[in-house]
């Protein structure tokens, strides 16, 4: 009987250890189902949204991108309205005034260029830019461009030579043109050039071929406005 019970005693704690150990294989499968399905993914969000943050770690952009550059604006021209390029900071905003009068700002492209149209007013104009970036960082102004804006054409006369002259003579075959326009104004005779002084007077020697001469006189100023006269002189021998 005693071995009976003993072994009945045996298999009973046998039973509650087996029913103990799948008791624990289950929660502890409940438990890396819950880890990995909801507490880790969670986790996962919550580190990833705080790193993201930029406001502790991220520092705030100070620095203001570099001035403007205009490439080789022109000192003077005869267009009320002119194209404009230049080199900024990467996708910065420019801002070009001219006059004291601010234009709409302009975004630079990714290399830095930029291009400009602005109007100008008869006589001098002064265009200074700026760049703002997108911290809202401000460049320093650049300095002064001064433009002339010119729609008059120069002046032409021509010094005792007149259309219809007939000159006359071996020695006068080489004939000094003579004339007044403005001062630096860029004539050519027949293709030859030469530039006014700063009194506006020119002169040119000119060969001249027996017969009818055409001749042609351009005056073009620095900002290019033109004149242009054209007569015919008889030479003879």
């Amino acid at each position: 009987m005693r071995k009976r019970v003993s072994s009945r005693l045996v298999k009973q704690e046998k039973n509650k250890v087996v029913r103990q150990f799948w008791f624990f294989v289950v929660m502890a499968a409940i438990l890396i189902g819950l880890f990995i399905f909801v507490i880790l993914p969670n986790f996962i969000n919550m580190t990833s949204s705080f790193l993201g943050s930029a406001t502790p770690f991220t520092p705030k952009d100070e620095l203001p991108p570099f001035t403007p550059t205009l490439t080789a604006p022109p000192k003077a021209t005869k267009d009320a309205e002119l194209l404009l390029f230049g080199y900024a900071e990467a996708e910065s905003d420019v801002f070009v005034i001219v006059n004291g009068d601010e234009m709409a700002p302009i975004q630079a492209q990714g290399d830095g260029s930029f291009q400009a149209t602005i109007a100008l007013t008869e006589g001098e104009n002064v265009l200074t830019t700026y760049a703002r970036d997108v911290a809202e960082n401000e460049s320093q102004l650049s300095r002064e461009y001064k433009i002339v804006l010119d729609t008059q054409e120069p002046p032409l006369e021509l010094t005792d030579l007149a259309d219809g002259s007939t000159i006359q003579g071996k020695n006068n075959q080489n004939l000094q043109i003579k004339g007044t326009t403005d001062p630096g104004v860029k004539v050519t005779i027949n293709g030859q050039l030469t530039y006014a002084k700063q009194d506006g007077v020119f002169s040119q020697n000119f060969h001249l071929s027996e017969g009818k001469n055409d001749l042609e006189i351009i005056a073009t100023d620095t900002a290019g406005n033109v004149t242009e006269q054209k007569i015919s002189i008889t030479f003879q021998l």
